[in-house]
């Protein structure tokens, strides 16, 4: 028997104004962050829904929740009835939310310190970074011991997504790892 209750979908402010987390009361994927725009050719179901509002610009799928960032012009007050709206049709359709190979994956883990600063990213940055909504992807280690990270989500274009960088992650980094002479962030 089908449930007449709608799908809870709690909608949680991050640090950058131009998005919101979308938690909801179940998985959407089972593992993986996949990050949309609507400049891609190949955009999967989930986020295809809600592309179809104007105002959306970006959207980021997990586990645990949906980010959307809006664009600038656009006030949330217009948005978020119809994001929930399309993300509870989304789930009653019964469709994957996106194709399991889209994940945006560390692509530096060849060497045995990239691997080490691949699981410190993986146990304690992206679980802080996704509190806010954002996920971070360990894209290089440089000949200058320089980190190249990548953020996505609401942190790519947050306003404080600098000092996060620098003063949390690059600091937790270079504590732990001395050789590493600072963080960089990529496109």
């Amino acid at each position: 028997m089908e449930s007449s209750i709608p799908l809870a979908i709690d909608t949680i402010p991050t640090p950058n104004p131009d998005a919101l987390m979308f938690k909801l009361s179940e998985s959407l994927v089972s593992q993986g962050s996949f990050e949309f725009t609507r400049a891609l050719s190949d955009i999967p179901p989930l986020p295809a829904r809600l592309f179809t509002l104007d105002g959306v610009d970006q959207v980021l799928v997990t586990s645990r929740f949906v980010t959307v960032t809006k664009k600038e012009e656009y006030g949330w007050a217009d948005l978020v009835p119809s994001l929930k709206g399309l993300i509870r049709e989304h789930v009653a359709s019964g469709e994957p939310a996106v194709g399991e190979t889209q994940a945006v994956a560390d692509t530096a883990t060849e060497s045995e310190l990239g691997q080490k600063i691949a699981q410190l990213i993986e146990d304690q940055v992206r679980p802080a970074v996704a509190m806010d909504g954002g996920d971070v992807q360990f894209v290089g280690l440089t000949d200058e011991m320089i980190v190249q990270l990548r953020l996505i989500g609401s942190c790519s274009s947050c306003p404080s997504a600098i000092t996060t960088l620098h003063m949390g992650i690059e600091t937790m980094l270079v504590e732990e790892f001395p050789e590493v002479q600072g963080v960089e962030q990529v496109f």
